[in-house]
């Protein structure tokens, strides 16, 4: 009976090695798990602005001005010396699409209107500019009034898909220009793209 039982453990082990070596297959080991998590939004924009960054930003370098260079922000042209930063905005839609876009200082990031004024405020904080602000300046360098939606609006009729917006910028003081203090002139300036 022993030599039974020997011969059957023998037979045993024989069969789990050739099983073994034959592939048959083995219960997986669990590693670990989790989730993706997609998020995003899907819209239906007929027009477009060239240039855009990842998160629908156009950055303009102010570069450096010197407060005395600055026109005022009713007078941004000052005495002719403007250190003005242009820029143009590349729209892209439809033929014939009549686009406007509203500017507007005051919703989500927006650094504001400085009170009294037509000019963006600057964004405040450690080491910002004092009695600064920022004029919008149309392609003939006209202000453009930032203080309601119905005149920060710049309509144009698209002749064919694309058209292109012309823009200045310019540093103004915005009180007495003894009162102005030297800093950084940091601004934003949200604008929404309407379409017929």
């Amino acid at each position: 009976m022993k030599q039974f039982s020997r011969a059957l453990l023998a037979l045993s082990v024989f069969a789990a090695v050739n099983a073994f070596a034959a592939g048959e297959p083995t219960a997986p080991t669990k590693a670990g798990s989790g989730t993706i998590s997609f998020t995003g939004s899907i819209n239906n924009d007929a027009c477009s602005v060239e240039g855009i960054g990842l998160n629908k930003t156009i950055s303009i370098n102010m570069g450096e001005v010197s407060i005395k260079d600055m026109g005022t922000a009713t007078a941004p042209k000052g005495s002719g010396t403007l250190s003005a930063e242009n820029f143009d905005m590349k729209i892209s839609c439809n033929a014939g699409t009549k686009v406007a876009m509203i500017f507007e200082p005051t919703k989500g990031a927006g650094s504001g209107i400085v009170a009294g004024t037509k000019v963006l405020k600057l964004i405040d904080g450690l080491g910002s500019a004092k009695n600064v602000g920022i004029a919008l300046l149309d392609a003939n360098g006209a202000l453009i009034d930032l203080s309601s939606p119905t005149t920060a609006k710049i309509e144009n009729t698209l002749q064919d898909s694309n058209t292109t917006l012309k823009f200045s910028a310019a540093y103004v003081t915005t009180a007495d220009i003894a009162s102005v203090v030297a800093g950084r002139g940091d601004a934003t300036l949200p604008f929404t793209l309407q379409y017929e």
